[in-house]
């Protein structure tokens, strides 16, 4: 039996050392007494962080608690199979750079760790002038010279370093090296997966003081080296899709992104999906499914069960993820 069709979510919150406070001020979280933020989880299952249901009969409970109270199905085989949500979906603050980094593929992933591989899409939420992200080599290049690279701290001078601003997506496909740069939040919607392999972080030191761990051997296995061409459909996904309110930011075999830019009120009239979610990445409004209406706010992230008339109204902008 489903709950009500439109589910607000509670995340949980990671504070990584190089996290800031705009989950909590900007995104308006509560944080509770965490004084850094790195990650809000807002749709997550995998062990490591599950969010929380925030409305309806099953508040409280976690996300994995209310699936396998109302069942699995609908959200795809490996979720059936696994009792695992396929997709993970994060708020990022990046107060200060991200390690340089790499994921693994399924193959790999599966195989040496136990846990999927990591496609990636990020969309920017908000940014500080000059704010950036690196994603990809800037041209063909050998391992062994990355490796150089990593140990002399010149890893930054071959990679693509990419001004970014309100608004743009970026699609980062497994194998590619990326890293958020300081001033960004990010709204990352990504394949349920916790791997991350460190090629460089600046020479920066965890709480303790310690260098923080490098992957670098696991790194370069899955690295891809060819050049990156950010402006392809594979990398950088800012296309029109065929509806005139929506544009299709990324679609692969494992999740669907398009963006909705709502100016007073419009409303999907059908999904094919039995479950999908909204994420509110600018402005306020309302959503109705017809029966109940909901205030809607940056930040706020919502589970839809079996939307078939769905209205948003007001001014904002929703990412729609459908698995």
């Amino acid at each position: 039996m489903l709950d009500n069709e439109i589910i607000k979510l509670k995340p949980v919150f990671k504070d990584y050392i190089w996290g800031g406070n705009k989950i909590r001020n900007v995104l308006k979280k509560h944080t509770g007494l965490m004084t850094t933020i790195a990650e809000s989880w807002e749709f997550s299952t995998h062990p490591d962080g599950v969010s929380y249901i925030g409305s309806g009969n099953f508040e409280g409970k976690t996300l994995k608690q209310y699936f396998d109270a109302v069942g699995w199905e609908g959200l795809g085989d490996y979720a059936v199979a696994r009792k695992q949500l396929p997709i993970m979906i994060k708020f990022i603050d990046a107060n200060e750079n991200l390690s340089i980094q790499v994921h693994p593929g399924d193959k790999y992933a599966l195989k040496y760790e136990n846990d999927n591989g990591k496609n990636e899409m990020w969309y920017i939420v908000d940014a500080e002038p000059n704010a950036f992200i690196y994603l990809g080599f800037i041209r063909d290049i050998s391992k062994k010279e990355v490796a150089e690279r990593v140990k002399n701290g010149t890893l930054e001078d071959i990679l693509n370093k990419v001004p970014v601003k309100k608004g743009q997506s970026y699609y980062i496909p497994a194998g590619t090296v990326h890293a958020i740069g300081a001033g960004c939040l990010i709204c990352e919607v990504q394949q349920a997966s916790n791997v991350t392999y460190r090629l460089y972080d600046y020479g920066r030191r965890d709480v303790n003081g310690k260098p923080r761990k490098l992957h670098l051997n696991s790194a370069l296995k899955v690295l891809k080296t060819k050049k990156t061409y950010l402006f392809s459909n594979k990398i950088n996904n800012l296309f029109t899709a065929s509806s005139t309110r929506g544009k299709l930011l990324t679609r692969n075999q494992s999740f669907k992104v398009t963006r909705y830019d709502v100016k007073d009120r419009f409303s999907i009239s059908s999904t094919s999906f039995l479950y999908s979610v909204m994420v509110v990445v600018d402005g306020r409004g309302k959503v109705s499914d017809g029966v109940e209406e909901k205030a809607i706010k940056t930040g706020d992230t919502f589970l839809l069960q079996d939307c078939h008339a769905l209205s948003i109204s007001g001014n904002c902008v929703v990412l729609m993820i459908s698995m």
